[in-house]
């Protein structure tokens, strides 16, 4: 009699972990794609802070003939600060498949590198990040363009 009893439990619970991981699993999946998502996002503001800083410290410390000469072409901009935005531009290699879109904002004083000697030089890298595995749930709180992170670094001209 215990014998009949003991297989019928066992039929009973044949179905039991089919239904238990069917219920599990969405929680799982979502316990192993929240940290790979924060994960890419702290490293895409890392790597935006760390070209803004490598920037401002390479235009920070330019020789003063090279913070006030301006192109010869008539322009505005400094050749010295379009080689600091190449140099952002160059350490955003990595990540720019997986950006909508960034910009590169290179201030000297508040305003555009020229004429006279800053006081302070502020670099500031701009990211638009996609959100490949939440897409269509961060849409409704980030909006349609993307996740936005932004790299900041001020630095005091050390030419002065």
């Amino acid at each position: 009699m215990k014998r009949q009893q003991t297989l019928f439990r066992r039929r009973t619970d044949k179905g039991s972990i089919a239904v238990e991981t069917a219920l599990c699993l969405p929680l799982l999946i979502l316990f192993l794609a929240v940290p790979f998502f924060l994960a890419r996002y702290f490293w895409y503001y890392s790597v935006a802070q760390k070209a803004a800083h490598d920037s401002a410290r390479f235009l920070a410390s330019a020789t003063q003939l090279e913070m006030v000469l301006a192109d010869g072409a008539g322009g505005s901009k400094l050749p010295i600060a379009s080689v600091a935005e190449a140099i952002v531009d160059a350490e955003l290699g990595e990540i720019k498949p997986a950006l909508t879109r960034y910009t590169i904002s290179v201030l000297c004083d508040g305003d555009t590198c020229g004429g006279e000697l800053p006081q302070t030089i502020r670099v500031s890298v701009r990211l638009w990040m996609r959100d490949d595995i939440f897409g269509a749930l961060t849409n409704e709180y980030f909006g349609e363009d993307a996740l936005r992170l932004e790299g900041r670094v001020t630095m005091r001209y050390v030419g002065n």
